[in-house]
Order: structure tokens, then sequence, then C-alpha cells
């Protein structure tokens, strides 16, 4: 059979035979085209190069440009608005790196994998290569990169202090100004996988505030300075009160750049002087209401009201960090008896410098009241006026100075080494004596007159010591029969110059040896005063002192305190 018959036979043996040759052809075709294409779904470093061959890669990545996305804000109005900006691949030296791991992906994939897909992301290095001072230059040149174009971010801060509501955090405003290294990281991972585009604002490349709304920093301020104008101390000086709260505390405050919190301790200082100024006390001039009734003006002392200021900053400083709300009485070196102008209160010890005369008021009433003989003012030692307070008592104290060493029964100091105490030795009170022939500073008092005193006073007792002008009192002996507290007013009705000089044209009665040498006149008060000689054997061992005429000439070695 001739193979022309053969075929005509046998007819489909053509059109199988084309058929086959076509799919070897194609088969062909296909491993040849698959050899040299990546497979469907496949990605190289995050690159999608489905059906890509190598070179169409090269191609592709030579062509390759970004589009950078920025924003921009208005600095006044913060309103935001964006717009693009292209980076090309050539320009920042992108290439493929070293080819052989792509040829070995697809040596991989072969035929099978074309056709049936290969959903995989190979990572391999150096696949892309480019210039990193190239790309950090192309950074360089956007807008958003313009320091000077730019509008900065704000970052949060706080708010000022409002009555009410104290602080409040005020949030943070974003800025349009790139931050180079941020850019350029955003712009190597979005060119790494060969995108189109990278918004910055999404890939946060903007230069940051430095506190966010968020920033513990700020919350753990905001906190501390509630806490700090929550603070209310209420100082209650007599019928006046004073109150510390938020409204001063706040101007005290200081909220430095890191946002740390520090209370100005010189402004608490201020408000304690403040305080310390108008209502201590010592060292003031007061006006005085004597026993007299009349009204003097009396200068100095050591007495009243004295804030130790210092102290008093330290605890409020530390109160105020707390937040404590508290009624409060400040730190003192030395209190009073009560606020205002009478500090004093009603109850005190008043001396009269001018008439030498001791008063001892309770609640507003003289109780008792006696002669004295004060500060020699011819050699200097002048009791001091002024208002001070009895520093302590003491029985049988012995009073030393220079030239002397003079023990006592009774002990009242109230200025330093100046104060109350007996004196024995003395025969005669009030008067004039003070001026040639008193003491070196104390209040030299009867011994019954001292005794008495000491138990009406106690430690801290105002003393008041002031001069009055035309006032004079007569000169009396150490007796029991002192002038009584009815009578000394009308002492004080006598301040007539008249009788003065005859106060002072009685010095016949020192000339009268008669007096002196009286013993029937002078055995009866002896009689009476035996008592006193049998309780302190002293007082009996000094009888020539007590009836030289001298021993008020004598101060410098009979007398007493410093």
């Amino acid at each position: 059979m001739k193979v022309k018959d053969y075929f005509k036979e046998h007819k489909w043996i053509i059109p199988v035979a084309i058929a086959a040759g076509v799919l070897i052809i194609t088969a062909i075709v296909i491993a040849v085209y698959s050899s040299g294409h990546f497979a469907r779904g496949t990605k190289v470093n995050g690159i999608d190069v489905s059906g890509m061959s190598v070179k169409q890669l090269q191609k592709r990545i030579g062509e390759y440009s970004i589009n950078v996305k920025e924003r921009k804000i208005d600095e006044k109005s913060r309103d935001e608005s964006f717009f693009e900006e292209t980076i090309k691949g050539r320009d920042i030296g992108l290439a493929v790196g070293d080819a052989q791991p792509l040829y070995d992906i697809l040596k991989d994939q072969g035929f099978i994998k074309f056709f049936a897909g290969d959903k995989k992301d190979y990572e391999i290095s150096h696949t892309l290569s480019y210039d990193k001072d190239l790309l950090a230059k192309e950074v360089s040149t956007l807008k958003g990169a313009s320091a000077t174009d730019g509008t900065e971010a704000v970052s949060a801060s706080i708010a000022e202090y409002t009555e009410g509501k104290g602080y409040e955090i005020v949030s943070e405003q974003q800025g349009d100004i790139l931050d180079e290294q941020a850019t350029c990281e955003a712009i190597e991972k979005a060119v790494a996988s060969l995108k189109e585009s990278v918004d910055l604002s999404k890939e946060k490349a903007y230069k940051k505030p430095e506190f966010t709304s968020e920033s513990d920093v700020l919350k753990d301020a905001v906190e501390t300075l509630n806490r700090y104008v929550s603070t209310e101390i209420t100082y209650k000086f007599g019928d006046d009160t004073v109150v510390l709260d938020g409204t001063r505390i706040n101007k005290w405050i200081k909220i430095k750049k890191d946002n740390t919190v520090k209370i100005r301790r010189n402004k608490v200082e201020e408000f304690v002087q403040k305080l310390h100024r108008k209502y201590d006390t010592v060292f003031t001039n007061r006006k005085f209401k004597t026993a007299y009734g009349d009204t003097v003006t009396v200068y100095g002392g050591d007495y009243g009201w004295w804030m130790n200021t210092v102290k008093e900053t330290d605890k409020l400083v530390k109160l105020i960090q707390k937040g404590a709300v508290k009624e409060r009485t400040p730190e003192y070196r030395q209190t009073a008896v009560s606020y205002g102008d009478k500090d004093y209160g009603d109850t005190y010890a008043e001396v009269d410098l001018s008439g030498q005369h001791v008063f001892v008021v309770k609640d507003g009433k003289v109780v008792f009241d006696t002669a004295c003989v004060t500060g020699n003012e011819s050699q200097g030692h002048a009791t001091p006026a002024g208002t001070y307070g009895i520093t302590y008592k003491q029985r049988n104290a012995t009073l030393r100075g220079e030239n002397y060493e003079t023990p006592v029964s009774y002990w009242m100091p109230f200025n330093g080494g100046i104060g109350f105490h007996d004196a024995y030795w003395r025969s005669r009170f009030g008067g004039t004596l003070y001026r040639t022939g008193g003491s070196h500073g104390c209040v030299n008092l009867p011994p019954s007159s001292a005794k008495k005193i000491y138990s009406l006073v106690e430690q801290g007792t105002p003393v008041i010591c002031y001069h009055r002008s035309g006032s004079s009192s007569k000169t009396t002996t150490d007796s029991s029969s002192k002038p009584s507290v009815t009578k000394k007013p009308t002492v004080t009705k006598k301040p007539t110059a008249t009788k003065k000089p005859k106060l002072a044209k009685k010095p016949k009665a020192k000339k009268k040896p008669k007096l002196a040498k009286k013993p029937k006149a002078k055995k009866k008060p002896k009689l009476a005063k035996k008592p006193k000689a049998k309780k302190k054997p002293k007082l009996a061992k000094k009888p020539t002192t007590t009836k030289q005429p001298e021993t008020t000439k004598k101060p410098e070695t009979s007398e007493d305190e410093e």
C-alpha cells in the first residue's frame, strides 16, 4: 500500500500529528519561557515579579520612580494640605545587585510551578542596590525638608492655672518639617519593594513634638501642680484670717522646660515675711494705758509675737507639696498673750520708771503695787523702757557682776540680766533715789513686796516699763505699810511742780541725827521686824546697813545685777 493511499485510509493521523507537533512546540516554548520568567504570584523581597524576566525586572528598576506625598500646614490657621514630589531610581543609583539569586528562583520554580503559580515572597540579599548618599541628597531637596519655609511642630504643654479647674494639658500640634533620617528610612523601605508612592505623614517621617499629651512627664507634672494648688492653709491672727490657697500658690510655681515642677521657695518666704511684718509685735512701740489711767507710748522691748520665718517657710513648702488643707499656727521664736495692739493681755506687771512704782494687774485690775528703785541713771545703768516678759522665776539666787555678788530671795528676770528682786539692804524706796543711788538696772523691791510679786507673776507674764512726764513718787521706807492700790492714784493726782521741790529740799532729814539716834523710837520698829530676822538670819546680821543712811550712796558695792 502506498503511503498516499495509507493516509487516505487513515485521515485522522495528520491532524493528530499536527496537534501533537503544536503541543510539543507549545510545550517547548512554554518550557523555555517558564525557565526565564517568574511564576504567577511570585515576590522577591516584597516586589511582585509575576511573569517578569530578570531583564524585565532590571528594566523596570532602571525606569523606576517613587512619588513622595508630603503635607503642608498653615502656620496661623494650622490647616493641613498635601502635595507630591518625585524621586527617580536612577537619581539614587538604583539597580539590580547580584542577579544570580533571581536565576536560582527561576530554576527552582520550573515548568509546573509556572502554571500552578508560586505565591511566595523570596527573601534574598542584594537584590536591589542604591547609593544612600544620593538618597539623602534627594531627601534634603524635598520641600518639606526646609525648616525656613516649614511650620514647626508644637509640643503639648500645660495651660495656665484656672481657678476652679487648676491645670490642664494642651494637646500638641504637628508640623510639616521633615525628619531627614526618618524620611530616608521611609523611602528606602518603599524603594526596596519598588512601591510607586510613599505617604510621609503615615510613615511619621516629620519632626515630632518633644512632648505629647500622652507623655508621662506631662501627666506627672499636671498631677503635681494640681496637688500643690489644692493646698488651703488658714492662719488666724486674732480677728484677722489669712487663707493661703491655689490663687496665690500658682504664682509661686515654676514649670521648667523639661516640664518638671518646682516651688519657688523665695516666693513662699516673701509671703511669710509679709505675715511677719504685719502681725509680729516684737520690738515694736505700744500705746499703753497705765494704772493711773493715762496713756503713754512704750518704746521697744523684746516682748511680743516673733515668727521664726525660716522654719515657717520650710514647713509651708512641705505642706504645699503635700496639698495640705488645715488651720495653722506659724512657727514662733516666742509668743504673746493675744493678737492685736494689746498683745500683752489684761494680766501684767508695769513699772513706772519716772514715778519709781510697780503695779501688778490681774484681769485688768490692779491687785498690788509698791515703790521700787530702778537703775542708776548717773552711772549709765538706767533701767530700759520697753515691753518684756518674765524669763523665769527663781528662789534664793545669787546675782553676780563685775564688782558684786549679791544673794537675793526672789529673782524674776525679764530683760536679760535685768529683773525684779528683793533688796533687803535698802531702807528706802521710790522718790529720786534711782538717779544717783539706783541699781545696775534691776528693779529693787522691798522684801515683802518681792515676795508678793513672786506669787503673782509667772514665766511669760508681760512686764511693761515706761516713763511718764511729770511723774514722781515719795520716798517710802521698807515696811509693810506701803501705799495701797487705792491710794496710788491720789499720788498721781499731785504732779504739781510745787511739791517736787519739797522732796528735793529734804536733805535736812538726813541731817537729823536725832531721828537715827532715838533708841526708843527705833526699838518699836525693831520689835515689829524681829519676825523677819528670825526667818532670815541674814537680815539680822545686817542691822548696820539698814541704819546707815549711806547705803543709797554705795550701789557699786551693794547693788545687784549686770
